[in-house]
């Protein structure tokens, strides 16, 4: 018991830790846990626990943020400890930050840097060191409701900073200081020749090494298909490992004599095999978690401790995060917790029996159960769900864990010790994966996942209620389950809704969104340089999260690669909706003098340009859009100039607004003074980067608002914004201060809620 008790403190700890303002310093934590030990509060004790150990660590990590972050420009040396991700034009590595630097001490050694190296001259290799000229910045990813969360990312994979390799010479050229490359690239290197064009490719280097170069429609059939645990090198990965090198050895074990003797062997056995498989993964923090957590399990067999399923999970989860309490920000670990804790449950509750039909019924119970269990997960984290989830899971499970992998491993493992390619082997491996990459094509194109609105979390809380009560070991469930069940009866009142604007967090470029009800229109796109484009990673994702079904109308303020965005992927998404723009080579339907005066609630008024090509400069050639909603007034200026800002106030004396986004993301080129008097908004608003290298916004144009006391929200320190418009008040409410873990925010400024009455 009074091991239970400390670790559901601990659990308790972790839990309580995410809803705290800022982590108290350890010495706090660790003078409470003196006090619980004599006073035999084991709970209290583990909870005292946890906290010491995440305070001590986050001071480790933070210190070694600031010393790495302490000069913005500066020459760093490391080793390269993964395996380079190349796309258009650049490569994108983690470094290992060294002891020395040109033979001085290097702040931050041992440190990971994420670093991004455009047009790269060598092929960068694991295990190379490199002296490398970069530019820091912190990790801050873009915050959007439903998105990933890049702070806390960072924090599990233990990085502290990201860098941009500077090839100008300004500092010192790149320098190769060691050209010897890891084993693991060696065998990367070898696989990658040895699989030539097959079409399992992909599959195979994330079974093997887990770097998984998916194309786009791959990721998209994973989604659909609920299969990316099983592609993913995660735990089911190693403890299949570990149970096959096991199970090849037990029987033997047992038929001779000193069979404890040779059972420890076969332990230790599994144990090698399964740490060999996540060392070729990377350690990958999945791999690493259930390395940890079977090193437990053999620790107990050879002890001879028996424990129960309850006893193993909640031991397990306790030690990995006493040992690394940033996990209980990772999804993955709640869900693999959740996965070892039902499999004992299930156990417990349906007790196997012998026989192949019964071990069948067992397996189709659990897929049966974990699939409807997971449904509600993937809603609530995911916005979505993937109805072939169940079916697939049925399908590959056995078909992969019981053939292909283990065929697949043994055919690297010997590839590993040959140095020619076993080209019919791995022929062999390619035929095997062929119904299951036939089957992720299929439900990538057939568009096998089911978007959920935000609208749906509380119907998601329900059904998980729901599924509780269905697993539960009580008699009559009936009634509770028909309560919990008719419950989303009372949210079925059709009710009006409410007209709001959306600012997605886009980095340094513009994306906008009306919204009423399942009807859209967008204004702007995102940036997209290289590969990447926010359209894809930002504003689709919101629009779904939204419950936008339907855009209408999509309007290109002008020709600019931070505000164009992935158009064609957006008319793919959204084929209804029609074009409005005054650039004629996207070919739109409409030119922005003929959109509609009324779009739903929204009153549109273009203030300009008032006519095709009025300027040489496409920054004058935005299209400027008042909307007028419920009394309310926002203004969307482009990135237009103060030249065009003065045309303007002469076209329009009586401007003015209550809500302003700032022209050209707050540059002092534009944002005059005079304008902004004119215009008199209540709430400014801002679409920048974070740490941009332009400055925006420019400490003028804050000055600017200061000086007419305007308050200035930026969505790189709010994250995306929404504003609700109502005949009594104008809310406004942002994603960063709003975000469960405050300590994990580091906001200059902002609030929950901002809010401007009549």
């Amino acid at each position: 018991m009074k091991m239970e008790s400390c670790c559901v403190g601990i659990l308790a700890g972790s839990l309580i830790s995410l809803l705290l303002p800022a982590i108290p310093d350890w010495y706090w934590p660790l003078s409470l846990l003196f006090i619980c030990i004599p006073l035999r509060c084991w709970f209290g004790a583990g909870l005292c626990l946890y906290l010491t150990s995440l305070s001590i660590q986050l001071q480790q990590y933070s210190t070694t943020s600031q010393q790495v972050l302490a000069q913005h420009s500066t020459i760093v040396a490391g080793t390269v400890v993964s395996i380079a991700q190349h796309y258009d034009g650049g490569s994108r590595f983690i470094l290992q930050l060294s002891e020395t630097v040109k033979d001085k001490a290097q702040p931050g050694a041992g440190a990971l840097l994420l670093v991004r190296w455009f047009q790269a001259p060598v092929k960068l290799q694991q295990g190379q060191q490199w002296q490398l000229p970069v530019k820091l910045k912190v990790i801050r990813g873009l915050a959007n409701p439903g998105s990933g969360w890049a702070e806390a990312q960072a924090l599990v994979s233990g990085l502290v900073a990201q860098a941009t390799v500077q090839s100008s010479g300004e500092l010192a050229e790149p320098k190769l200081l060691g050209a010897d490359i890891s084993l693991r690239q060696q065998l990367f290197n070898q696989l990658d020749v040895a699989l030539g064009d097959f079409q399992s490719k992909a599959l195979i280097l994330a079974l093997t090494l887990g770097e998984r170069p998916f194309s786009d429609e791959l990721w998209l059939g994973l989604q659909a298909t609920g299969l990316g645990h099983l592609i993913s090198i995660s735990g089911m990965h190693i403890a299949l490992v570990f149970g096959w090198v096991l199970l090849s050895q037990y029987g033997w074990a047992l038929l001779t004599k000193r069979w404890w003797w040779r059972f420890s062997l076969a332990l230790g056995t599994a144990l090698l095999a399964a740490w060999l498989y996540s060392a070729m993964a990377g350690y990958a923090v999945p791999t690493v978690r259930a390395l940890l957590a079977l090193v437990l399990l053999v620790l107990l067999k050879l002890c001879w401790r028996r424990s129960s399923g309850r006893q193993f999970c909640l031991l397990v989860a306790a030690l990995l995060l006493l040992l690394q309490p940033f996990w209980l920000l990772s999804l993955s670990f709640w869900l693999s917790v959740l996965a070892v804790a039902l499999v004992f449950y299930l156990g417990w509750r349906y007790p196997p029996a012998k026989g192949m039909r019964s071990m069948l019924l067992g397996f189709l119970r659990y897929q049966l159960i974990f699939s409807l269990l997971m449904l509600p997960l993937g809603l609530l984290f995911f916005q979505g769900i993937a109805p072939l989830s169940l079916l697939s899971n049925l399908l590959f499970v056995p078909w992969c864990s019981l053939l292909v992998i283990p065929l697949l491993l043994l055919v690297f493992f010997l590839q590993s010790f040959c140095p020619w390619p076993l080209t019919l082997l791995w022929q062999l491996v390619d035929v095997l994966l062929q119904p299951l990459l036939l089957w992720l094509h299929y439900c990538a194109e057939a568009n096998w996942w089911w978007s959920v609105p935000q609208s749906g979390v509380v119907f998601t809380l329900l059904l998980m209620a729901a599924l509780l009560l269905l697993l539960l070991p009580v008699r009559n469930r009936s009634l509770p389950l028909l309560m919990v069940l008719s419950l989303p009866l009372l949210f079925t009142i059709n009710l009006k809704p409410a007209a709001q604007l959306h600012l997605i967090d886009v980095g340094q470029g513009t994306a906008v969104l009306l919204q009423q009800g399942k009807h859209g229109l967008l204004y702007d796109f995102g940036p997209r340089y290289g590969s990447y484009s926010a359209t894809e990673a930002a504003v689709l994702p919101y629009l779904r999260y939204q419950g936008v079904h339907q855009l209408d109308y999509l309007i290109l303020s002008h020709n600019d690669s931070d505000h164009s965005g992935h158009l064609a992927l957006l008319r793919r998404a959204y084929p209804g909706a029609r074009l409005v723009t005054d650039v004629a080579a996207v070919m739109p339907e409409l030119n922005c003098r003929q959109l509609p005066a009324v779009w739903q609630q929204f009153s549109l008024q273009v203030l300009w340009p008032p006519g095709p090509a009025v300027s040489d400069v496409k920054n004058d050639q935005s299209c400027v859009l008042k909307l007028e909603i419920e009394g309310w007034s926002v203004l969307l200026t482009g990135d237009i100039s103060s030249a065009t800002e003065q045309k303007l106030m002469a076209f329009n004396p009586e401007l003015g607004t209550n809500v302003l986004l700032l022209s050209h993301h707050g540059s002092k080129s534009s944002n005059q003074l005079r304008f902004l008097q004119q215009l008199a908004p209540r709430l400014a608003l801002n679409s920048a980067g974070f740490a941009n290298p332009y400055q925006h916004p420019s400490k003028e144009v804050q000055a600017r608002l200061s000086l007419l006391q305007v308050p200035l929200y930026n969505s790189a320190d709010m994250g995306a914004m929404q504003l609700r418009f109502s005949k009594e008040q104008l809310e406004l409410k942002a994603v960063r201060p709003t975000r469960l873990v405050k300590w994990l925010e580091n906001l200059p400024f902002g609030a929950e809620t901002a809010a401007t009455t009549r």
